[in-house]
């Protein structure tokens, strides 16, 4: 019926460290792109 309180925690640590190893990965792409797009402008100017 319900999870036992040692399952329950073990998701709520992953889960956390699931959303903030995405949210890393889409900080450090959007600082690339947003280099890339600087880079980018210097190149068309």
């Amino acid at each position: 019926m319900f999870y036992s309180v040692e399952l329950q925690m073990a998701g709520v640590i992953l889960l956390s460290a699931m959303a903030a190893g995405g949210i890393s990965l889409w900080l450090k792409r959007r600082k690339e792109q947003h280099s890339l797009d600087a880079f980018d402008d210097e190149a068309q100017n």
